[in-house]
């Protein structure tokens, strides 16, 4: 490469600084703003994956995100939950997660030893202020299941919390 060609280089990477800097500054604050509120991540394990996504809408307009989602009937087979796939999936997820939600639906056998694992995990990590809520050993009453979650959450993180405002 000549002098002239690294000049025309130099020159055009000058160029598409000025031109980007204002959308990535822009991008930075805004990015800055959304990372400074609190969230708390949450891992559902359930038998069907669509009844744990259909819990989405529950968490709008609140700090919580449903950030992993194992199920027992997930294809390929490999990826299904498994004690080794789940301390996987807690160990990798960023931001880490603070709750986890065990189905109603699964085997008491099957809870324990997903809770064990989290239980692993909290420990190993030395995450602070995580939380169970497990539907199979406390069901909700009436099957309501969306209420008595919000509650439990509301109980453990406070109102503030379910306002967006911890």
């Amino acid at each position: 490469m000549n002098s002239t060609n690294i000049l025309l280089a130099i020159g055009s990477a000058l160029l598409l600084t000025a031109c980007f800097k204002p959308i990535f500054s822009s991008l930075q604050s805004s990015m800055a703003l959304t990372t400074q509120d609190p969230m708390y991540p949450i891992v559902a394990l359930g038998v069907y994956r669509h009844v744990a996504a259909s819990m989405d809408p529950l968490f709008l307009g609140t700090p919580f995100r449903m950030t992993a989602i194992m199920d027992t009937m997930q294809e390929p087979k490999s990826v299904r939950y498994n004690p080794q796939n789940m301390a996987v999936v807690l160990f990798n997820l960023h931001p880490r997660p603070k709750v986890f939600i065990t189905g109603a639906a699964i085997s008491r056998q099957m809870t324990h030893e997903s809770i064990h694992v989290w239980n692993t995990y909290v420990q190993e990590s030395k995450e602070k202020n995580t939380f169970v809520i497990n539907l199979c050993d406390d069901p909700p009453p009436h099957g309501d299941w969306a209420n008595h979650i919000l509650r439990r959450l509301r109980e453990h993180y406070g109102t503030k919390a379910m306002s967006g405002d911890v």
